[in-house]
């Protein structure tokens, strides 16, 4: 019994050991299988794979997408009235069109690249699209000056520089509306001209105007102080040319010129040509020595030895001036070395005439300022469009007329002579400075007038302005003209500003009076 127990023991531990060796032959045939499946080589890896071009994300940044909110709608109502016009505002719109797309694609870029140098190529290469746009919207507006939509295009041609305001850090705010306000002069005269016989230019003009404004706006908003950009991304010119705006911007003919033929590529550049031969020297040039000069020369003559006096000759007794005092006398002798020159210092330069220079005439608003300059013989200066909020300079203007038109906040009148200034109304003060034989007349209110260092001025006041204050210094032949009635064609009474003053002492106070002279 005892050995059938241990056979059947054994039998039962075979069966354990079989089956376990028959799970160890399954495992290691699975293994086969995957290992059969898997690749044999990276040859058979796709070729999509193993490529190193990263495309280029077309996806709209969140900044582009509130840029679109905030002048999109100004845009399209722009673009269809533009239509309507017809005609150069229309071939103008088209070219707005193109510069507002390369103004977007930059605030793109800027969202997936780092900055580049503004002074790089790169940077070159990223405004040249909103550059040509820009170049061809000024060519338009001087090409057609005689148009009756002149006023049009100088709008758009002044105001489409906005678009620019990432170029200009850390104030690009103020830039654009700088930009609007130089814009808004040609506009006013458009909403003059055709405010009551067609409305719909006064709408292209708010829909302009309104691209502008809404711009601003959302520079201040998201971009305060300039254009920021993406300091972990790569390189701009990774993207440039290469987003969906760009490429439409590209394919239209009809506004911008075809791009240039790349040029194939055909390897390396070719050497540059061998230097050029040595200059040979004539063997003949080397047997003549040249010259001596300065302290050699004098060397040499004095190494010439009894030789040195050869070419020299002889003073004869008749010529001897010690032993003819008659020649001394007459001063007749003539000095046979040459007395040295007298050492002049340089030329001393003509101080420049400031009248000799004649600058160009000047007629323009910078901001909220008028500027009127260097005009001579003009009487046709009018200023209409003007605003509470403007004020007007006046330089070195020369026999002259200037009429200025509603009520500005201030006027200067410098350096003008023979010069005649007449305004209705100003906020604030009307200032003369060295000035000669000026006129100036106030049809409505001026608060102050200030005079300093002129000579020879008429002020004409109206009967609404005689409660001004004038305040003069240091100026001469000065005269006040007020009206002696009521009545529109009243005659001016004149009364000259006293010039002459007397100071006394009145209990340890100076006490200054004028003089007037009776007689």
């Amino acid at each position: 019994m005892s050995e059938f127990h241990s056979l059947a023991n054994l039998i039962k531990r075979l069966e354990v050991a079989t089956t376990r060796l028959e799970d160890l032959a399954m495992s290691s045939s699975s293994a086969t299988t995957v290992v059969a499946n898997m690749p044999s080589s990276p040859q058979k890896v796709p070729a999509t794979v193993t490529s190193t071009a990263a495309p280029v994300n077309t996806e709209t940044s969140p900044m582009v997408e509130k840029h679109d909110a905030a002048v999109n709608s100004f845009v399209e109502k722009y673009m269809s009235l533009s239509q309507e016009i017809g005609g150069v505002v229309a071939e103008q719109s088209r070219l707005v069109k193109e510069a507002l797309n390369a103004e977007r694609d930059i605030v793109q870029i800027s969202t997936m690249a780092q900055k580049p140098d503004m002074a790089s190529s790169t940077f070159m290469k990223l405004l040249e699209p909103i550059q040509k746009a820009m170049t061809a919207i000024m060519e338009i507006k001087d090409a057609n000056r005689p148009d009756p939509l002149f006023n049009h295009l100088s709008t758009v041609a002044e105001g489409i520089p906005a678009l620019g305001w990432f170029t200009c850090e850390p104030t690009p705010v103020p830039f654009i509306r700088d930009i609007k306000d130089a814009a808004q002069f040609y506009s006013n005269r458009v909403i003059k001209e055709f405010r009551e016989k067609e409305p719909m230019h006064v709408e292209w003009v708010k829909a302009f105007l309104g691209i502008i404004e809404n711009l601003a706006a959302y520079v201040k908003e998201n971009f305060p102080t300039g254009l920021s950009w993406n300091a972990q991304g790569e390189k701009a010119d990774t993207y440039i040319g290469k987003l969906p705006s760009s490429t439409a911007n590209n394919t239209n003919t009809s506004t911008v010129a075809p791009p240039a033929p790349s040029v194939p590529s055909a390897g390396a550049p070719p050497p540059p040509p061998p230097p050029p031969p040595p200059m040979m020297l004539d063997d003949n040039d080397n047997k003549s020595a040249p010259q001596p000069s300065g302290a050699a020369a004098v060397f040499a003559e004095i190494n010439q030895g009894s030789s040195i006096t050869s070419h020299l000759r002889k003073v004869d007794k008749n010529e001897m001036t010690h032993k003819n005092p008659n020649l001394r006398a007459n001063s007749s002798v003539n000095v046979a070395a040459p007395s040295s020159p007298k050492r002049q210092g340089p030329p001393t330069p003509n101080k420049p005439n400031k009248y000799t220079i004649k600058k160009p005439a000047k007629t323009s608003l910078e901001a909220n300022k008028w500027v009127i300059e260097n005009h001579e013989n003009n009487h046709e200066i009018v200023l209409e469009e003007t605003a509470m909020n403007q004020s007007v300079y006046i330089y070195n203007c020369k026999n002259s007329t200037i009429r200025i038109k509603g009520k500005v906040n201030a006027v200067t009148i410098d350096s003008c002579a023979k010069t005649g200034v007449a305004l209705d109304s100003t906020v604030a003060t009307v200032d003369l400075v060295n000035s000669k034989s000026f006129a100036l007349q106030v049809f409505k209110v001026v608060p102050t007038i200030a005079v300093d260092k002129c000579d020879s001025g008429e002020i004409y006041l109206s009967r609404e302005c005689l409660d001004v204050e004038i305040l003069s210094a240091k100026s001469s032949s000065l005269n006040i003209l007020v009206p002696e009635s009521d009545a529109e064609d009243s005659e001016f009474k004149e009364m000259p500003v006293p010039e002459q003053l007397k100071t006394t002492i009145v209990d340890g106070k100076l006490v200054t009076a004028t003089v007037e002279h009776a007689g």
